[in-house]
């Protein structure tokens, strides 16, 4: 059982680690896809359906607003949060990853 929680600690921080790139200096033709796969996808998966595993939620689902979405990407969403900030993300950086998120159909919802 200590086994197994020292290496979900070990999984769960080298995550976080992968998802800290705080570096913007993108050539001028990424796309958005390329923009969320370099910032966001190691933590919320290619599909940005997250990880109840590593209680990472998904984000493509999100009922949050593009300004709050932006808001937790550029300054956090407090101190509890596990996810990495971006202070040095230009807002229309941060837009264009909205953006893309927009593009992902809902869920189902099983009923």
């Amino acid at each position: 059982m200590l086994r197994k929680t020292v290496s979900m600690c070990f999984l769960f921080g080298l995550v976080l680690t992968a998802c800290g790139r705080d570096t913007h200096n993108h050539g001028k033709d990424i796309t958005n896809k390329q923009l969320f796969e370099e910032h966001c996808a190691d933590c919320h998966g290619a599909g940005a359906t997250g990880s109840i595993m590593l209680g990472v939620p998904a984000n493509k689902d999100t009922a949050l607003l593009n300004f709050q979405i932006r808001k937790k990407i550029i300054e956090g969403s407090g101190a509890d949060s596990k996810m990495p900030i971006f202070p040095n993300m230009p807002t229309a950086e941060a837009s264009r990853i909205i953006n893309y998120l927009r593009v992902f159909p809902k869920a189902e919802i099983d009923e």
